[in-house]
């Protein structure tokens, strides 16, 4: 009679184990595994040393310096949904180049507009973490936004002063 009963409950347990895993109804949850944070191929020659001005993870620096366009060559870093830095500068009715480093696994860019919202300079996606260069033209001394078209927030808009 003893084993009559485990043998019960055994088949039972193993109905509530089936029904459970066959259960057509979705899980309250879903694993959604961490963003990949793998550097971007470096551009220089095997053996000679990389140019990466920040380590990853690390905050970045407003760096400006010669660009290939004659002008300023500026920085900005997309991270956890924010712009970092929130300000930039560049010089009146020079071309210049914003370097941006998009290191969240979603959808950014970094387009200019004037003090009306009117686009200025509309530039590339970035579909996912990644690098790009972006030309910008000269723009006449005043005060601009810089803003990610994508996610439109305050933490993803800057200022950009030319002068």
């Amino acid at each position: 009679m003893r084993s009559s009963r485990l043998a019960v409950i055994g088949g039972a347990a193993i109905a509530l184990a089936v029904a459970a895993c066959s259960s057509a109804q979705a899980p309250g949850w879903t694993y959604q595994p961490a963003a990949s944070v793998t550097p971007a191929p470096s551009s220089s020659a095997s053996g000679e040393p990389s140019s990466s001005a920040a380590p990853s993870g690390s905050a970045p620096s407003p760096s400006a310096g010669p660009s290939q366009s004659g002008g300023t060559a500026l920085t900005v870093v997309a991270q956890s949904i924010a712009f970092e830095p929130k300000e930039l500068q560049a010089m009146a009715d020079t071309a210049f180049q914003i370097s941006f480093d998009n290191r969240d696994a979603i959808a950014h860019d970094v387009d200019i507009r004037d003090a009306d919202g009117a686009v200025l300079d509309d530039n590339q996606v970035i579909p996912n973490v990644g690098q790009i260069t972006y030309d910008v033209p000269a723009l006449a001394a005043g005060e601009y936004v810089f803003i990610c078209s994508v996610h439109p927030v305050p933490a993803m808009t800057g200022k950009l002063t030319v002068q």
